[in-house]
């Protein structure tokens, strides 16, 4: 009976029912009722709100206040956190959409510490005249060299075409060595020319000066005007790069690698060239006038003559400045998706054919699939996706053109694919021309083994330099415009602001929420446990452990009884007594 008392006193705090996962555990025999978990629970709710760092909690809790004082902090405790939340959207917003920003380097770039720019120019005649006169115009050459003249070819009397491309253009096109008659880098005068290596272009065959070495430019065999690339004795072929820079040491000194470091500011120690246009021996130009074609461009990507060349004219000599800009990035922006930088490093994206990622590049291999694609063939200036990739054919200009001057299509398909390069050198210039004097081309050509007369010098000479203005300049770099730890700095500063949120507020809330019922609920099921005890007869000793008096001793069955009786917000005494 006294037992029976016993459990009616903890105000059900057993019962018979069956519960299944209370408190984590089903129980076989006993079990802990729903009624007895909620008010757990409400009791640690209300000992959070009246103890939280988080404002307006303790105000909405408090039942000595008035109903209408505590709608009123309810109402706006939710403005505040809708408003927090807007905030906090929109930070977040910005810091997921807008990663990058571009600033301007603090850091100042060296010229000297970057390759003087590789120079590609061609003769706007696409043949010697002497050299195509015996060709007959029922013969596959024949139709090529119209192709390369842009004039319109009869495809009906063209034999079958089995002409090697590359191989017919070398032979029909000016040398480089008749093409560049003097040279001068760096205040030396030297057969610089020399270092001019012929590259099969959309512009036909062109010299060109400082690019990367064809066994660094690719990563297949080069394309048949540059397999036999000699450099000149005592220099050095390095494997430059915009992201990793030169391999500088005592066995590379400055004086002997290639591509070639610039040397300084100034006309003086920049590159001038003489250049005969042979006008006399034109047989057809690809465009409407006569003279030469200019690209200046980075030494690890190809050119594009065609598009983004500038003239010049014999009989002129121009003055080609050079304005280097460069873009550099932070290496943590790795991190960063490249949807959102809209960059690639240099190892994300691997070419087929170039060894080198540059935007340009990616460009030029994308094209090269697009015509697989369609026509079955690539252009012969085209880069070679596959060891069996054939070359397109006379009858196949049209396919070819179609798709060349598709460019809105074809761009989109490869934009997202060839994003810019994150560390990419790229080389603007701003031309000025003048009338040439055979009198100056004597003088300032002391080296030049050809006497030329005035006439022949106003009609096929041109001249050109081309230099840097300033010893360094700043590049432009991309850096993250908002980090975690900015991102993370905002949302606590607004959470604090509207809210007094912190970081310890999250360990009140879990401690409150599911440490604490936990515990109180395994407190619980060791107290189903314990046997009940009989109180002790009159007259006979106990065994009872001494408890000192300084002690203020509850039992557990104790507490529960008084937490759970007692009115919430009242602080109980529990050895007050019964």
């Amino acid at each position: 009976m006294r037992q029976h008392r016993s459990r009616r006193q903890l105000g059900h705090f057993w019962s018979r029912q069956p519960y299944p996962k209370l408190c984590g555990k089903p129980q076989a025999r006993t079990h802990i009722s729903m009624a007895t978990w909620r008010r757990i629970l409400a009791r640690n709710t209300d000992e959070f709100c009246r103890n939280t760092t988080i404002h307006g909690l303790k105000y909405i809790n408090n039942r000595k206040l008035r109903s209408s004082d505590r709608v009123f902090f309810g109402v706006a405790m939710l403005a505040v956190v809708s408003m927090a939340a807007y905030l906090i959207h929109d930070a977040f917003d910005k810091w997921n959409t807008t990663p990058v920003i571009v600033g301007i380097d603090p850091e100042l770039t060296y010229i000297t510490n970057e390759p003087f720019p590789a120079v590609t120019i061609c003769n706007l005649n696409q043949a010697l005249s002497s050299r195509v006169a015996i060709l007959a115009n029922d013969t596959a050459a024949y139709a090529m060299l119209q192709v390369l003249c842009r004039r319109k070819v009869d495809f009906q009397r063209v034999s079958e075409d089995r002409t090697n491309w590359e191989e017919f253009i070398t032979n029909i096109s000016q040398p480089c060595q008749s093409m560049v008659i003097d040279c001068r880098f760096g205040a030396d005068d030297y057969e610089c020319a020399r270092m001019f290596y012929p590259i099969v272009t959309d512009e036909g065959l062109c010299c060109v000066f400082n690019m990367l070495h064809p066994r660094y430019m690719y990563k297949r065999s080069a394309s048949f005007s540059q397999r036999n690339m000699p450099l000149p004795k005592g220099y050095q072929a390095v494997n430059w790069h915009a992201e990793l820079g030169y391999r500088r040491g005592a066995k590379y000194p400055d004086s002997v690698l290639y591509p070639r470091p610039a040397q300084g500011t100034g006309e003086s120690l920049g590159l001038s060239l003489t250049l005969d246009v042979q006008a006399d021996a034109y047989y057809c130009s690809s465009s409407s006038s006569i003279g030469f074609k200019i690209a200046l461009h980075s030494p690890n990507e190809s050119p594009n003559v065609r598009e983004t060349g500038v003239l010049l004219a014999p009989g002129m000599e121009t003055k080609l400045r050079i304005d280097p800009a460069k873009i550099r990035t932070e290496n943590h922006l790795r991190r960063v998706h490249r949807k959102y930088r809209r960059c690639l490093f240099r190892n994300e994206l691997k070419l087929r054919w170039f060894a080198h990622y540059t935007q340009r590049n990616c460009a030029a291999e994308r094209l090269s699939g697009l015509l697989l694609r369609h026509c079955g063939c690539v252009s012969f200036y085209m880069p070679r996706l596959h060891r069996n990739d054939t070359i397109c054919s006379v009858g196949k200009r049209e396919c070819v053109q179609r798709i060349r001057f598709r460019t809105s299509e074809a761009m989109e398909e490869c934009l997202d694919d060839c994003l810019p390069s994150c560390f990419d050198l790229t080389f603007n210039t701003i031309a000025y021309s003048t009338k040439l004097s055979h009198d100056g081309l004597a003088v300032t050509n002391p080296n030049l083994r050809v006497n030329f007369s005035d006439a022949y010098v106003e009609r096929n000479v041109a001249v050109v330099n081309m230099y840097f203005k300033d010893q360094s300049f700043r590049a432009s770099k991309q850096t993250e415009f908002i980090g975690f730890s900015d991102f993370l700095s905002n949302v606590g500063g607004l959470m604090g602001l509207f809210l007094g949120f912190s970081f310890l507020s999250i360990a009140e809330c879990l401690y409150f929420a599911l440490i604490r019922p936990c515990r109180t609920c395994s407190e619980l099921r060791q107290l189903q446990q314990q046997p009940q005890q009989r109180p002790p007869v009159a007259g006979h000793a106990t065994n009872r452990a001494f408890v000192p008096g300084s002690i203020n001793y509850i039992s557990p069955s104790k507490w529960f009884q008084t937490e759970l009786a007692r009115p919430r917000g009242l602080n109980y005494n529990y050895n007050h007594p019964a």
